[in-house]
Order: structure tokens, then sequence, then C-alpha cells
């Protein structure tokens, strides 16, 4: 029996063991068919924390000191950091329970390279990180890994004139080096209408540092300060 409600400006129900809500159409059959409930999110640390605020300090006189006066004294900065803040050390932390999986997918494989506990996408990347941090291969290789693409560029430069032609090296540059060499396409919302998402188009570029940190010479005195 197919239940209907006409009722479409009522809150929908919830679940009677915990507090999932349930879509109005179907939410009495289901409520009562709830097998696992999930628990309430613990909102501890949601928000403004006054553990973070220094009262020591007037607002009026400094208040940044006043907003984050503890978090700044409790947080200081890491050597290695010109600046820190709460989302440099979340991504800090993501870095390393990646490295952490990482490293766990590797010994699971060096113990046993056939282990069926381990998904194929999981050995694809423990293969991957382990090919990446080989310095001694990566070395030995020099640029012969980017031969192609090398070959590539330099029929783009020979082509120039042939628009055709061109635009076929820089299309495949694209689709098989995700090398954007003059400008980038991709879909982000809308700036006048959040809601949407619409095609941008940014400049591109070679994705090189500039030039100072080929040829600054005062780079390693800097460094070793």
């Amino acid at each position: 029996e197919t239940m209907v409600t006409s009722e479409t400006n009522r809150d929908p129900p919830t679940c009677p063991c915990c507090s999932n809500p349930w879509q109005a159409a179907t939410a009495d059959f289901f409520a009562k068919l709830c097998q696992e409930c999930e628990e309430k999110p613990d909102t501890k640390g949601v928000g403004l924390s006054r553990d973070n605020m220094d009262f020591e300090v007037h607002p009026s006189e400094n208040f940044y000191q006043y907003s984050n006066g503890n978090w700044m004294k409790n947080n200081p900065i890491p050597s290695g950091y010109p600046s820190w803040n709460s989302f440099m050390s979340l991504r800090l932390k993501s870095q390393e329970d990646c490295k952490a999986l990482l490293a766990e997918l590797e010994e699971k494989l060096n113990a046993n390279p056939t282990d069926e506990g381990v998904t194929d996408e999981g050995k694809k990347v423990a293969y991957f990180y382990k090919a990446a941090m080989n310095e001694i291969a990566i070395e030995s290789a020099g640029v012969k890994p980017m031969a192609p693409l090398l070959e590539l560029c330099a029929q783009a430069a020979k082509c120039k004139d042939n628009k055709e032609e061109f635009a076929k090296c820089l299309g495949t540059m694209e689709l098989k080096y995700s090398v954007k060499p003059f400008f980038s396409i991709g879909a982000s919302p809308d700036a006048k209408k959040s809601e949407l998402s619409i095609a941008q188009v940014a400049r591109g570029g070679i994705r090189l540092p500039d030039r100072d940190y080929y040829f600054d010479d005062d780079k390693e005195a800097r460094c070793a300060s």
C-alpha cells in the first residue's frame, strides 16, 4: 500500500529513537523500519571557543589579541612556516593522516603483495606513492619520462602558424598531460548567482616559480639563516 500525505508544509517526522529526519512522503513508513540509528553529532568545539580568548586584554585596546591571544600562545609558529593558523594545522594533520594510511598500505603489500584485503584502488595508490618516493629511480631517469611532452612542445612550436595543428597540440597537452599553456576551462559557482555553476575561463601558465627562485644569489644564505 502506498502512503501519501497532503501535509506538505509540516516538519518531516524524525526517527522515534534518534533525531534522524525522514522525507515527509515516506516518513511514517520508513521510520518504523529504522534498524540502525545515527548518533547525535557531538557539538563540543563547534562555534567560538572561549579558551582561545585572552580576557586579560580589553577588547577596545586590542581586539585581535583579545579574540585570539590564548590560541596564539598555545600554538606557536612551527619552524619552517612563515605563519600559522587553524587551517594550516588541519592541513598538516590531513597530510600526516594520509601518510599514515599510505604507510599502512605499503606495509601490507610488502608483507603480502597478493593481499586480498587491499583493494585495487589501494594498491594503485600504494604503488604510486612508492614510485614517487623512489628518489634514486627518479634521478636516474632524468628527463626521459618527460620526453613525449617535450616532443609535443617542439611540435607545437613548429606548427604555431597553422592554427588547426597548433590547437590540436594544445588539446593533446591538456588531455594527456594536464598542461594548460594559455588558459584553462572549468565549472564553478556563478559569482552573481551562486546556486548555478557556469563555465569559467582562467589564465594558464607554465607553473614554474618566478625567476628569483632560480637565480637569487643570496638564496642559500637566507635558507641557512
